[in-house]
């Protein structure tokens, strides 16, 4: 087995696609592999699924995989655009290893994504060398698509404290399912509105406002009033750190 074939095997590459050339540089810390399709090849449209349509050009793309041992590995591909003959549309097709829009293969997600589960955001930025935003851009990709399959339609048993996002006076609300043990909302701000957020979140996630009859919380004026407004039906209970 070539070196080519061997990486496309290690890569999980599958036909059209091959690894054309690898560049190793360890002076830079990095290997660069170049991906192309062969001679010929034909995808389906991406707009109407119709199949065998022919390439009608290409784009320059790369991506940032898992490291190889301790380099930096990148993934380098000329991303077809195909000329649809049935729908008549000329769209660039989704590679495989790699969702549409990120600069990172599928892999590379789930390492931020685990990561990013025991650290913070900025410390899974420097240990993989990028920055911070690219990670955020990944957590707001999953998360929301986490959020978008959330079934709260059994949550009866509320949580509620704040807590501060960053210095001064920077606070976020959590909601937690205190049966599930499970955050259920996170919003900016200790204000009574943020009730009222939560109970629009809790519906559009399949749960029912009126089926929240406890809800735990502190002492704080703003939390007592938006509770009493948005979840008039919910029985107050003051947690014991605060009562103390």
């Amino acid at each position: 087995m070539d070196q080519t074939s061997l990486f496309t095997a290690a890569l999980g590459l599958q036909a059209p696609w091959e690894v054309a050339d690898v560049d190793f540089n360890p002076e830079q810390g990095r290997i660069d592999f170049r991906i192309a399709f062969r001679n010929g090849a034909q995808f389906s449209c991406p707009n109407c699924g119709a199949a065998h349509q022919r390439v009608h050009d290409t784009r320059a793309r790369s991506w940032r995989h898992l490291n190889f041992f301790q380099f930096e590995a990148y993934i380098h591909a000329n991303v077809p655009r195909v000329s649809c003959e049935a729908c008549g549309k000329t769209t660039q097709i989704e590679v495989p290893w790699a969702r549409p829009q990120s600069g990172f293969t599928q892999l590379m997600e789930a390492l931020v994504v685990t990561l990013c589960k025991a650290m913070t955001v900025r410390q899974v930025a420097q240990l993989l060398n990028v920055s911070d935003m690219r990670v955020w851009r990944t957590l707001d990709h999953y998360v929301a698509q986490a959020r978008a399959r959330e079934d709260f339609s059994a949550v009866q048993a509320v949580g509620l404290d704040e807590t501060a996002a960053r210095r001064g006076h920077n606070y976020i609300s959590l909601f937690h399912d205190l049966v599930a043990g499970r955050l259920l909302y996170a919003c900016e701000g200790r204000k009574a509105e943020v009730v009222a957020q939560f109970a629009d979140d809790l519906e559009a996630h399949g749960g029912c406002a009126e089926n929240i009859d406890s809800l735990c919380i502190d002492m704080s004026a703003s939390y007592i009033a938006g509770v009493r407004e948005h979840l008039p039906w919910a029985e107050i209970t003051f947690d014991e750190f605060h009562v103390i």
